[in-house]
């Protein structure tokens, strides 16, 4: 009976039960990431939305900086939703990174007038830990936000 007590105060874990501690750690990352992409958008903040990128390990930082901010001139407002679909983890040379894919969701406001735009995808990230904590490091494809 004592030894059926001692394994039943073993039992519970920090993650659920059918999520090892990698997959559960990404999933965290990523979501939070990605919250940060999103509330970017809906506050119509491109510098909060681009925050969420890492500026110095990004191929092509500057290109998407230069696209983000065109495609936020081209809009009043956005509405987003995204849905985080899977999430990995994994350590490459001895750094931290992930995949995430998410469903993807934006609704936008013209500043001309014309129709509200409404684009929908399924957008893969992929995420690093930097000196300065998580950042994104890429997404596919990059077009989505033209």
């Amino acid at each position: 009976m004592a030894l059926l007590a001692c394994c039943i105060l073993i039992v519970p874990a920090s993650a659920p039960a059918d999520d090892p501690p990698d997959a559960f750690a990404a999933k965290q990352i990523a979501q939070k990431l990605l919250n940060q992409l999103g509330e970017g958008l809906t506050a119509y903040n491109s510098r909060k939305m681009l925050a969420a990128f890492d500026r110095d390990g990004m191929p092509g930082y500057l290109a998407f900086q230069d696209q983000v901010e065109s495609f936020f001139a081209q809009y009043e407002s956005f509405r987003v939703s995204i849905r985080l679909m899977e999430s990995s983890f994994e350590q490459d040379q001895d750094k931290d990174k992930g995949m995430a894919t998410a469903n993807f969701t934006l609704e936008g406001i013209p500043r001309d007038g014309s129709p509200a735009m409404r684009r929908e995808a399924e957008l893969t990230f992929e995420f690093i830990r930097t000196p300065s904590g998580w950042k994104l490091r890429d997404v596919t494809p990059r077009s989505f936000f033209s």
